[in-house]
C-alpha cells in the first residue's frame, strides 16, 4: 500500500516539466500499480505448450501415459531455439507450461515420481524449466510460470492431500525461478481422469473452497513480488473471454470487485467502465488449431495476415498477447511455425515504422495549461500528456500537414497511470474541400486504454482530427501516432460447397486468384481463378492472390480434402449445412446423435468435426462416440474420447480409428459442454483410406 502512495503521489507532482504551474488532473480510480505497468509495456509474450501431450498426440493427456513415452526424436530438446525463435517474433518473454492437466512435471520435482526424472531423456537427469531459465538469462528474456492446478494422474485430485501437494509444488517453483513475471493458473478443473488408477470422474466444490489461492498468492508475491498472477481467485490480470486471438473494441481495465452483485453479468471481453478493481486483460491465442503439436496440423498454422489480425485485435485493442509455441517432437519450433512467426513480426515492424505526425502541427480546443500541451502526444515520450482542464472531458486534437499525407493506421495511447478514462471517441480526416469527414473504419471507436491501434483504408488528406466525446474524467492522452502501412497480401480462402464445388475467394476485389489442382504451387499468369469448379474428388487445392498493381502476391494458401460429399444425406432432413464449406452455417441435433448416409460404401480410417465459428454459440460436444457399419442398423462404434478444451478453442477435431468399411457414420454426443440440451455440428468430413 506504501508503494502505491508513494506512486501516485509522484505521478500527481508531474506536471511534465519542472517549474510547470498547472497541477495534473486527479486520478480516475482503480489505478494500475507499477507491477501492473511494467507488464502492461511488455504487449506480447510466449506460451510454450510441450510435454506428455506432444507424443501422445493430445490436447489434454488422461494422466496415465507410461513414463517412457517421453522420448524426443534424437533424444534432445533444444530449449535455446525456443527462446531464440520466440525473441526473433518479437516477444518479450516466456511462459512454460511446467504441468498441464495429465500431471506430467517438466522438472524433476520432489514431489511427485512422474516427471522427466524419470524418463529416458539425458537418463533422468534432464530439467527442462532450468534450460529454458537459463535461456531466457541468455537472451534476456522474462520467465513464467505455469501449472495446471487440474492433476488427472495424481490419486488425491479433489481431495485435500492434493491441495497440499499443489502448494508444495507452487512454491518449489518459486524458490527455483524467484524473477518470475507471470503465473499462470489455468481454469480448467475437474474432470474425468486416470487419478491413480482409479479412471473416474472428480469434481471440486469450488475455486474458493479448494485451491485456497489466496495462500497461494501469498507463497508467489512473498517470493516474487512483481510478479502477475493470471486466473484463480485473486489475478491481477484477466483471461479475455476466448483463445481465438481478440479482445472486444470495447475493452476497459477495470472488473467488478468479487463482492459486487453484478460481477457475474460482466463480460470479461470488454471489461467494466465502472469496475473497482484494476485487472486488464490478456489474450492467449496459439500459432495453430492446438495448443500441443500435431503433424496433422502442419499446414494449418496460422498465416502472417491471420496474425497480423490477431496483433491488432489484441494488442491493439488495449490487451496483452499471449502467442503459444508447440515444439515438435523433436524438442524444436517446427520451421513453418518459425518462419511465418518471424516474418508476422517484421510485418508489423514494417506497418507501424514511420509515424508522420512527427512533423505535424497538432493542436486542441481544450488545454489544461503548461506542461499539459497539445504537443505532448507526439513528443515521443511516455511520462507526458496532453490534458484538459478539470471538469471538461471532452475534446479536439487536429493534426495538420504542410502536405497532403496518405494514412491507413492511427495509434492512440492514454496516460493510465492516473486511470482508464476515454469511453467514446471519434476520428475524421480532411478532404481536399476543406471538409472533415469520418475515416472509413470497421470498428467501434469507444474505448483507448494502454493502446488502441485502429486500420482502414487508405485516405490521402491534409488533416487529422480526433474528437474524444466522452471520458470519466478529464482528457489525459499521451501519445497518437499514424502510419501508412504496406498493403499486405492476404491469402485466398479455399472451401468446397455441399455439391463439390471450389469456391475462391481474395480479401479484396482487386486481387486476381491462381490455383491448381495437383498439389503444385501455382503461378502467376497460369490457371487464374475465373468461378467455382467441380472437384469431386480427394485432392489438394493451392491457390495464390497477386495484386497486379503493385506486383505481389500472398502466401500459398493450401486446403486438403477427402471424399466428395454431394451424395452424402444427414438422415432425417434435408439440410446439408454441415457439408457446404462454410463454418458459419451449422445443423443442431436435439437427438444426441447425426448420421450420415455416404451414399456408397468407403474404407473409412476418421472423420472431422467443426463446431460453428459463430461468436457466443453454444452447443459444443465435449465427449463422443462415433460409429460405423455398412447399414445403418449394423453400425457398431469405432471410436471414443472427448473434444479436450473445445468450448474455448472450437478448433476442427480429428478422430482416428482403426480402418472400416461402411456406409453409415454416426457421431453421438455423449456430452454436450455446459450440459445444454442440442449440439452442432458446423463442418463435417471423413478421412478415407
Amino acid at each position: 500500500m506504501r508503494t502505491r502512495k508513494l506512486f501516485l503521489a509522484a505521478l500527481l507532482l508531474m506536471a511534465g516539466r519542472a517549474g510547470a504551474q498547472v497541477a495534473a488532473p486527479a486520478p480516475v480510480y482503480p489505478l494500475p500499480s507499477p507491477e501492473h505497468m511494467e507488464w502492461q509495456r511488455l504487449e506480447q509474450y510466449a506460451m510454450i505448450c510441450f510435454g506428455m501431450s506432444t507424443f501422445n498426440d493430445l490436447e489434454w493427456g488422461y494422466g496415465d501415459t507410461p513414463l517412457e513415452r517421453f522420448a524426443p526424436i534424437g533424444g534432445e530438446i533444444d530449449a535455446e531455439q525456443w527462446v531464440e525463435v520466440c525473441k526473433k517474433s518479437g516477444m518479450k518473454g516466456l511462459l512454460i507450461v511446467a504441468k498441464h492437466h495429465d500431471g506430467f512435471c517438466l522438472w524433476p520435482s520432489k514431489y511427485t515420481d512422474y516427471s522427466v526424472k524419470n524418463t529416458s531423456w539425458r537418463q533422468g537427469k534432464g530439467d527442462l524449466l532450468d534450460d529454458i531459465h537459463k535461456a531466457c538469462q541468455k537472451h534476456g528474456m522474462k520467465f513464467a510460470l505455469y501449472l495446471s492446478p487440474w492433476d488427472r494422474h495424481h490419486a488425491q485430485y479433489g481431495k485435500k492431500e492434493y491441495v497440499e501437494y499443489f502448494h508444495k509444488q507452487i512454491r518449489e517453483l518459486m524458490e527455483r525461478y524467484p524473477d518470475t513475471f507471470e503465473y499462470w493458473f489455468d481454469g480448467a478443473n475437474g474432470g474425468d481422469g486416470y487419478y491413480g488408477g482409479a479412471r473416474e470422474n472428480r469434481t471440486i466444490p469450488s475455486l474458493e473452497e479448494y485451491y485456497n489461492y489466496p495462500n497461494a498468492v501469498r507463497t508467489i508475491k512473498g517470493i516474487a513480488p512483481k510478479a502477475m498472477i493470471f486466473g484463480g481467485t485473486c489475478g491481477d490480470i484477466r483471461w479475455i473471454g476466448n483463445e481465438e486471438g481478440w479482445a472486444d473494441e470495447t475493452n476497459w481495465a477495470m472488473m467488478p470487485g468479487l463482492d459486487d452483485p453484478n460481477a457475474a453479468s460482466v463480460s470479461p471481453t470488454t471489461g467494466c467502465e465502472t469496475g473497482s478493481m484494476w485487472m486488464p486483460g490478456e489474450v492467449d491465442v496459439s500459432v495453430r488449431p492446438g495448443w500441443y503439436y500435431h503433424a496433422a496440423e502442419d499446414n494449418k498454422v496460422k498465416s502472417v495476415a491471420q496474425l497480423v489480425d490477431i496483433y491488432y485485435q489484441s494488442v491493439g485493442r488495449n490487451a496483452n498477447l499471449l502467442l503459444s509455441f508447440c515444439p515438435d517432437r523433436h524438442g524444436r519450433i517446427h520451421p513453418i511455425d518459425s518462419v511465418r512467426t518471424i516474418e508476422w513480426w517484421k510485418t508489423i515492424q514494417r506497418e507501424l515504422k514511420d509515424n508522420i505526425l512527427v512533423h505535424a502541427k497538432v493542436t486542441a480546443d481544450q488545454v489544461r495549461g503548461q506542461g499539459f500541451e497539445a504537443s505532448r502526444v507526439s513528443d515521443g515520450r511516455s511520462d507526458t500528456y496532453w490534458a484538459t482542464p478539470d471538469g471538461v472531458s471532452a475534446g479536439v486534437l487536429t493534426f495538420a500537414f504542410d502536405t497532403p499525407q496518405k494514412v491507413n493506421r492511427l495509434l492512440l495511447q492514454e496516460y493510465i497511470e492516473l486511470g482508464q478514462r476515454v469511453a467514446s471517441f471519434k476520428v475524421e480526416y480532411q478532404t481536399f474541400d476543406g471538409t472533415f469527414v469520418p475515416l472509413p473504419l470497421t470498428e467501434k471507436t469507444t474505448t483507448i486504454g494502454y493502446k488502441r491501434i485502429l486500420r482502414f483504408n487508405t485516405v490521402e488528406t491534409r488533416a487529422l482530427r480526433v474528437n474524444f466525446e466522452r471520458a470519466k474524467g478529464p482528457l489525459c492522452i499521451a501519445n497518437v501516432e499514424a502510419f501508412l502501412a504496406p498493403n499486405l497480401m492476404v491469402e485466398p480462402a479455399i472451401r468446397r460447397d455441399a455439391d463439390d464445388r471450389i469456391v475462391l475467394t481474395a480479401n479484396d476485389r482487386e486481387s486476381e486468384i491462381y490455383y491448381t489442382t495437383n498439389g503444385s504451387v501455382p503461378q502467376v499468369g497460369k490457371n487464374r481463378y475465373a468461378k467455382p469448379f467441380v472437384f469431386n474428388k480427394r485432392g489438394e487445392i493451392k491457390a495464390i492472390a497477386y495484386d497486379k498493381n503493385f506486383k505481389k502476391q500472398s502466401e500459398v494458401a493450401t486446403q486438403k480434402f477427402d471424399l466428395p460429399m454431394r451424395r452424402f444425406r444427414l438422415l432425417g432432413t434435408d439440410s446439408r449445412n454441415l457439408f457446404d464449406g462454410d463454418p458459419h452455417t451449422a445443423d443442431w441435433f436435439t437427438t444426441g446423435s447425426a448420421t450420415i448416409d455416404m451414399g456408397e460404401k468407403h474404407t473409412l480410417t476418421g472423420i472431422t468435426y467443426l463446431p460453428e465459428q459463430n461468436r457466443w454459440t453454444s452447443g459444443y460436444i465435449h465427449r463422443y462416440e462415433v460409429w460405423a457399419g455398412e447399414t445403418e442398423a449394423s453400425q457398431k462404434k469405432v471410436a471414443e474420447g472427448e473434444f479436450s478444451n473445445i468450448k474455448n478453442s472450437p478448433t476442427l477435431r480429428e478422430v482416428r480409428f482403426a480402418p472400416v468399411k461402411a456406409r453409415f457414420i454416426t457421431l453421438k454426443a455423449i456430452q454436450i459442454v455446459d450440459d445444454v440440451r442440442r449440439f452442432n455440428i458446423g463442418e463435417f468430413s471423413v478421412i478415407s483410406k
